[in-house]
């Protein structure tokens, strides 16, 4: 049994609050790279860049990181990472559902090698069962679930959100 969290409407409002809010915490900032987290992260970075670039001026740079949920483990990142587009830029992880944790601090790990100046979360939902003590900065939906319980993110032509 199933039980539907948000519609594709309610996705959608999310979405937009989460760009809003990563715009009110770098007001001043004048580039962000964003990198989301395959498949799902990446679907909804571009969501939040199509907003972010409507209502600021910030420059964005999106990268696609794929890493083995399974093993937790980083395969790869599309544009390749490199130290001079990182070092001293703030970072901010986007993927659909925190579970674990594990895989973003995967990704996090990665990333420290470039010396980002500040590195952020941004997730559609945030479970609040963790195996790592990692909080999202912007989150859609916090869900209190057991660790017993699926959370999954179905995004096409009509996007849900539903616990198993």
């Amino acid at each position: 049994m199933s039980n539907i969290v948000l519609n594709s409407d309610d996705i959608d409002k999310k979405i937009k609050r989460l760009s809003y809010q990563i715009i009110e915490k770098n007001i001043t900032e004048k580039e962000l790279i964003i990198v989301g987290i395959k498949p799902n992260g990446n679907y909804l970075s571009k969501k939040i860049i199509s907003f972010i670039n409507e209502f600021s001026n910030i420059e964005i740079s999106l990268y696609d990181m794929e890493i083995d949920k399974k093993k937790l483990l980083f395969k790869n990142c599309f544009p390749e990472l490199k130290h001079k587009k990182i070092n001293k830029k703030v970072v901010i992880f986007i993927d659909d559902v925190m579970n674990s944790a594990g895989t973003i601090m995967y990704g996090i790990n990665k990333m420290l090698s470039y010396y980002p100046r500040d590195i952020q979360i941004g997730v559609l939902i945030e479970r609040t069962y963790k195996n790592f003590p990692l909080s999202a900065n912007f989150k859609g939906l916090e869900l209190s679930t057991s660790e017993y319980e699926h959370v999954e993110v179905i995004l096409n032509k009509s996007s849900k959100v539903i616990i198993i």
